[in-house]
């Protein structure tokens, strides 16, 4: 690009810089000499004139206040779809488990302890987008009391291990989907923090299903690795991504 052609693209940004300004006085300087340059800025100074002399009527109290309500109503309904969607997500990844399952069984203990692990799923995910970091807490901190409750003396059991983290990886990844749908074409998207929170919560609702679907859910290693760690994994591979996907791409 010549000097003339750089000149003319820039000539409204040299247009607008004060009369002083070493910048527009070479400009102007150059366009002394050179027709077409001269045109550029004449024209870009006329634009900054109209614009200058643009002045709209200033906004009522009634109007502002119109359009304060109508911001407020559109951000309470995606607080709503942002709340609701990965509950709705959550619960019925958990009813699909349940009806899934040949032989759902285990105790009384296994069932209390799989329907208190629900709500709690659920309940966190309402919270998800206002306190990330202590649903994320409250996530990791019932599946651990629950293999501690619901727990005996075991072998780990690997292989059904890889099975559990991967339904509650599943579930994560619904719940998340879920929440990303629900706030497609809003106003605000979803934090890398929300994200691990609403994972987290979404495994937790797997640890829940699989504490009467899984063949190991009584023994007590296998739920702190693989189910209390599934949470975890959740939440830790939701932020990992998050962080990815805001970072900027180098020129």
């Amino acid at each position: 690009m010549t000097n003339c052609e750089r000149l003319r693209a820039d000539a409204p940004g040299l247009a607008s810089l004060p009369a002083r300004d070493p910048e527009r006085l070479a400009a102007f300087a150059h366009a002394a000499g050179c027709e077409g340059c001269a045109r550029a800025l004449r024209e870009a100074e006329r634009l900054q004139t109209l614009l200058g002399e643009l002045s709209p009527s200033p906004l009522s109290a009634a109007a502002y206040g119109r359009a304060a309500l109508a911001v407020e109503a559109e951000l309470g309904r995606e607080a709503r779809r942002r709340a609701a969607w990965p509950v709705v997500a959550a619960a019925a990844f958990m009813a699909a488990m349940l009806a899934m399952a040949r032989h759902p069984g285990g105790s009384a203990l296994d069932w209390a302890t799989a329907g208190g692990l629900g709500v709690v799923a659920l309940a966190l995910l309402a919270l998800a987008g206002r306190r990330p970091w202590l649903v994320v807490a409250g996530a990791a901190a019932a599946a651990v009391v629950a293999a501690l409750v619901a727990g005996h003396a075991g072998p780990l059991e690997p292989g059904q291990g890889a099975e559990c983290l991967l339904w509650e990886l599943c579930a994560a990844a619904l719940v998340v989907g879920a929440g990303w749908l629900a706030l497609r074409g809003g106003s605000t998207t979803p934090s890398r923090s929300a994200a691990a929170a609403a994972a987290a919560a979404g495994a937790l609702a797997g640890d829940a299903a699989l504490q009467v679907t899984c063949a190991a859910h009584g023994m007590g290693p296998h739920l702190l690795v693989f189910h209390a760690g599934g949470v975890l994994l959740a939440a830790a591979l939701a932020g990992l991504l998050g962080r990815a996907r805001r970072r900027p791409v180098a020129a």
